[in-house]
């Protein structure tokens, strides 16, 4: 999902990377999978880590699916239009924390 919205830099080079030059390398299922893959540009080993969806997951999961349903449900103390900006909030949050990391052998 990220490489759609957000170009990232490789951490070595600090070039974008973007999602057509990984798919022309030849890197990009490797991008997906979370596997470490050479950067296009220095060839430096890079990786998207595990845990770079987690906020923007949560976030899409607390706006989508458990703002609506605080709605429907009418719940007592709790705003859903709070829990919607809760939501965005966690989104926009994962979308400026997610970034590259380098690779060292070892």
């Amino acid at each position: 999902m990220i490489s759609l919205v957000k170009t990232l830099k490789c951490p070595h080079c600090s070039v974008p990377i973007s999602r057509e030059l990984l798919q022309k390398s030849g890197t990009f299922k490797d991008f997906i999978n979370r596997k470490p893959f050479p950067c296009p540009h220095c060839q430096e080993s890079t990786q998207l880590p595990e845990g770079a969806e987690t906020a923007v997951s949560a976030g899409i999961f607390v706006a989508v699916i458990l703002a609506p349903l605080f709605h429907l449900w009418e719940v007592n103390g709790i705003n859903p239009l709070y829990v919607f900006g809760a939501g965005c909030a966690l989104v926009v949050f994962g979308m400026s924390s997610q970034k590259l990391i380098k690779v060292t052998s070892g």
